[in-house]
């Protein structure tokens, strides 16, 4: 007998590339390999069957209307869905970015606008990408950011492997760009919490806090609030009542660890292991940025070919979106919802990207 379908969940439609659908009906194979699911021409990847359901991984294949059939081996006719089904992308391409654009990091602002570092020749500048994907130019800038976060005031806040803090506002030229404070050790990444506080730290060993509404001058408002020894930050971000960050040492040993905020000046508490990345991996590959979710899941981008992107979710580890994200993701920062924007620089490719994740992003306590 010839296959029937009859139904595919979910009924409105899937990621590609991404989600498993089922597909019910009648006469199908209890034999997973005696079944193929066609996705207009392309193959679907079938992971359990019986005689009447399919489970089914869809191809990448982006298309508003796609023609599923079953064929069954000994069957003479195909089984087709008679709808035409939805496969939606999980992961776009945004904004004007290409080889020739040099991005570094990125952030949001509260209409969902990405504001981005450009090492441009002759001169580093901030865009702004609206949600049309409209692009132009939000300011001049003396360096690009290796990290940056967009403060309570709409300043952008940005540190590029230095002991200093710049600070950029939306149409400012280059030579009005600011160095805004001298900190303790050279910095990568920073972050505010709930107070208002700025947190730094990078390759200098330490974590400073800054406050930035203090105008005495470069190096008045900045405290030190970690020595964190022979680590040294890749990444800081922070979550709820703790500052997180990605470390690294003289043995290339990767892990990220948190410290509690133990009062609203910013004074920090000791150093607690949250995932050891070079353990999980075995050193195969390097983590280079991460953030955190509503809920504290952790999302770690990588240089690994397989697992781009890693979900660690109440000490369960995964591979997140694999089949459609590429190496490196080299920044990240989350919109105002479910999207999270990362950064993909290769030398054939310089690219944000949008991942719908279906999870919502921790709050940016800076964001204006």
């Amino acid at each position: 007998p010839s296959p029937v379908v009859t139904s595919v969940e979910p009924a409105d439609g899937a990621f590609a590339g991404i989600d498993t659908i089922t597909i019910s009906g009648q006469n199908f194979s209890d034999t997973e390999t005696e079944n193929i699911v066609y996705f207009n021409s392309l193959l679907g990847n079938i992971v359990d069957a019986t005689p009447t359901r399919i489970l089914a991984i869809p191809p990448n294949l982006v298309n508003d209307s796609v023609k599923i059939k079953v064929a069954v081996q000994g069957a003479f006719l195909f089984g087709e869905y008679n709808s035409l089904y939805i496969l939606t992308a999980a992961v776009m391409g945004y904004g004007p970015f290409d080889q020739f654009t040099d991005i570094y990091s990125l952030d949001l602002d509260r209409e969902e606008n990405v504001i981005v570092s450009m090492d441009g020749s002759p001169n580093a500048e901030f865009w702004k990408v609206d949600t049309n994907q409209d692009s132009t130019v939000w300011s001049g800038s003396l360096s690009k950011g290796s990290g940056m976060k967009l403060g309570p005031d709409g300043s952008v806040y940005f540190v590029n492997y230095q002991r200093y803090l710049y600070k950029d506002e939306e149409g400012t030229p280059k030579e009005n760009s600011e160095i805004f404070k001298r900190v303790n050790g050279n910095s990568t990444d920073l972050d505010f919490d709930a107070n208002g506080n700025l947190y730094l730290s990078g390759t200098g060993s330490k974590i400073d806090v800054v406050d930035i509404n203090d105008d005495g001058g470069m190096t008045s408002g900045i405290t030190e609030a970690k020595d964190l020894g022979d680590l040294d930050t890749k990444c800081l971000r922070v979550f709820g009542d703790f500052v997180y960050i990605l470390t690294t040492n003289v043995t290339a040993d990767e892990a990220i660890y948190r410290l509690p905020i133990l009062d609203i000046a910013g004074t920090l508490g000791d150093l607690e292991l949250v995932f050891d990345w070079s353990a999980y991996t075995n050193k195969e590959s390097s983590a280079l940025c991460f953030t955190l979710g509503e809920n504290g899941e952790l999302l770690i981008g990588s240089d690994s070919e397989s697992q781009p992107l890693t979900l660690v979710n109440n000490d369960v580890v995964s591979a997140f979106y694999p089949t459609v994200l590429t190496p490196p993701i080299n920044y990240m920062a989350w919109g105002n919802s479910q999207y999270l924007y990362i950064i993909n620089r290769t030398e054939e490719t310089n690219r944000v990207q949008r991942i719908d994740t279906r999870m919502n992003g921790a709050p940016y306590y800076g964001r204006p």
